[in-house]
């Protein structure tokens, strides 16, 4: 039995797809795993078009639940607990140097990573980095 993003669709619909957002995010995750770990961006257009809604409004979805993410981007997630008072700073330094939305990261805050000694800290596509500042930033964001 093949996958269908059609089906899945209708599937979500009648769980009450697109306003109850828990079913929203039910189908990213679904289309997520279907397509090897990251969701296309021209999955994410028809998945706007078909329940009349912005794509702006799946992305904010995506920006919002960690465990989501667009394919062919990489993911920041910046600690957003008490002591990574720094993470603000390099979230600005993010948007500044590389537009509000890079298009090759998905920046998102998560809650306190338990590490606030090493802090601040990042985590890019899984790994984790203590005191993480604007150069490592840099590095991983230009694959320098």
């Amino acid at each position: 039995m093949s996958w269908s993003l059609e089906e899945a669709i209708a599937y979500y619909r009648t769980q009450g797809a697109p306003g109850d957002q828990s079913a929203l995010i039910g189908l990213l995750r679904e289309v997520q795993r279907e397509n090897g770990g990251g969701i296309p961006l021209h999955t994410l257009t028809a998945i706007a078009e078909a329940y009349a809604v912005k794509e702006s409004f799946l992305l904010a979805v995506i920006k919002r639940i960690p465990s989501l993410h667009l394919a062919d981007t990489n993911c920041l997630e910046l600690c957003a607990g008490p002591n990574c008072s720094k993470c603000g700073r390099l979230a600005a330094f993010v948007e500044k140097t590389y537009g509000e939305s890079p298009k090759t990261v998905t920046l998102k805050y998560v809650p306190c990573m338990r590490m606030c000694g090493k802090g601040p800290n990042i985590r890019w596509n899984g790994k984790l980095y203590h005191q993480a500042d604007e150069q490592l930033l840099r590095r991983l964001i230009e694959g320098k």
